[in-house]
């Protein structure tokens, strides 16, 4: 029997190249957005969030996406159309 050890970068030197992401200087005064998941754990949580980041980054817009499942993703469909709306998205993924 023979016993391998192996990298776990095998033979990736380095991370795969994707979408330059744009970054921010600030948060204040930009677009935000609010996804979640609506999980049952956040229930009261998330909104008391929601009101402390909208209090510290003082944003022009606040726009929302709330999952109607827990379980699943958002949809391409529902990205797609909330990203062009905000700068920066704050996540809500779960307990």
């Amino acid at each position: 029997m023979t016993i391998r050890v192996r990298s776990p970068l095998a033979d990736i030197n380095e991370a795969p190249r994707g979408r330059p992401v744009r970054t921010l200087p600030s948060l204040e005064g930009r677009r935000l957005g609010l996804l979640w998941s609506q999980h049952a754990a956040t229930v009261k949580f998330w909104p008391v969030f929601e009101a402390v980041a909208e209090a510290k980054f003082r944003p022009t817009e606040v726009h929302r996406l709330y999952k109607t499942s827990t379980w699943n993703v958002a949809t391409p469909e529902e990205i797609d159309a909330f990203a062009p709306k905000v700068d920066y998205v704050l996540v809500g993924v779960g307990a």
